[in-house]
């Protein structure tokens, strides 16, 4: 008994050096330190230059909603983690399923149809960490995938058509139709939009917002979608930011305060050795959720409204990035894609399908 006293007191003993000696041998961490991110000229709180909204306020649009179908609740078509919703011009539905390690394919009428991927790993149609979808009008479904580095291009029956191998690791994507396709890396670097050719070629970089932005890039995470005209549209969660992208414009790109723009957010980074860590503060406002561009409209989702517990959407117009409108949705999301007829939102493991309600000329409201 005595002996196994001893062992019983000597293990933590052991255990406790053995910590000491790894903290005095191993790197020293330096304690967390606040920065504010700079503009390329040194301004502080970021983006004087990027064009300013002119209103403060929201000017309200009401829309009716009628509900057409659930996602995700038959034992047939149950996801893990649904993050993103795209359609094509058929109005079938493609649902990344960031839990599964997929994209489920529904009809136009929510009756499941096809999955793509499924497997995780790094081989032709396999994931590790599906970040982003976009889906061309025909169909073809393109994946960000920034541990694999690829994004993967599949058929209509799954079939993987090719992989693409980026500059850097595919964070974000959105989808120009014949000119190729925008990512945005993970974290973002010297600038922030990549643009490649339809064959995986690197075309142009263009996006730079602030200085150190190959740092503090982390701060610049968002969502983008694109249109087959070759136009695209950014929003940063917490930088208050639209990017928006024409190539039948000078200059292609330029970014906009969003409604709530309270300038680039804080971050803290910490030394570890030679490793430097960089969050976003805890205090910075999450101001965008996702964004859809439907017609010469942006629609970004955004906060709450208090009283009624729905989410908000703000829309800006695409040619100057100037507020429009808002409206409240149906219901509280997370993330949400509004289409021309129809908007999708994702809550928990379910995603819902809404016809938006319009009024005619005559003042009568139709589907």
């Amino acid at each position: 008994m005595k002996r196994e006293r001893r062992i019983l007191l000597i293990l933590p003993a052991i255990i406790l050096l053995g910590m000491v000696i790894g903290h005095m041998l191993g790197p020293e961490k330096s304690p967390p330190r606040v920065e504010i991110p700079l503009t390329p000229d040194g301004r502080e709180r970021g983006t004087e230059d990027v064009r300013p909204q002119t209103v403060s306020t929201r000017t309200w649009k009401a829309l009716g909603w009628a509900n057409l179908f659930e996602l995700g609740v038959l034992p047939e078509d149950r996801m893990g983690d649904p993050v993103e919703v795209r359609t094509d011009s058929y109005e079938n539905v493609y649902v990344l399923d960031w839990g599964d390690r997929c994209v489920r394919k529904f009809s136009s009428v929510g009756t499941p149809l096809q999955v793509y991927g499924g497997v995780s790993g790094r081989g032709p149609g396999e994931f590790s960490n599906p970040t982003a979808l976009e889906v061309t009008p025909e169909g073809e479904v393109w994946v960000c995938d920034p541990v694999n580095g690829l994004v993967t291009v599949f058929a209509d029956d799954g079939s993987v058509l090719k992989t693409i191998r980026t500059e850097l690791p595919p964070h974000r994507i959105a989808h120009l139709g014949k000119s190729g396709f925008v990512v945005i890396c993970s974290p973002a670097g010297e600038h922030l939009f990549h643009r490649y050719d339809a064959d995986g070629r690197l075309v142009d970089t263009c996006g730079t917002l602030m200085s150190e932005q190959t740092r503090m890039g982390v701060i610049l995470d968002g969502r983008c979608a694109g249109s087959s005209d070759g136009r695209f549209v950014y929003a940063g969660y917490r930088a208050g930011l639209l990017g928006v992208f024409n190539l039948a414009h000078t200059p292609h790109l330029f970014f906009a305060h969003t409604l709530e723009h309270a300038g680039l957010p804080r971050v803290l980074t910490q030394q570890n050795g030679d490793v430097r860590y960089v969050r976003v503060h805890p205090d910075a406002p999450l101001v965008s959720r996702s964004v859809s561009l439907v017609g010469s409209e942006i629609h970004v989702l955004t906060g709450f409204l208090d009283e009624q517990k729905k989410s908000v959407m703000d829309v800006y117009d695409h040619e100057s990035g100037a507020y429009a409108y808002s409206y409240a949705l149906p219901t509280a999301t997370v993330s949400a894609r509004r289409t021309d007829r129809r908007l999708y939102t994702i809550a928990d493991t379910t995603v819902t399908a809404w016809q938006v309600e319009v009024e005619n000329l005559a003042g009568i409201r139709a589907f």
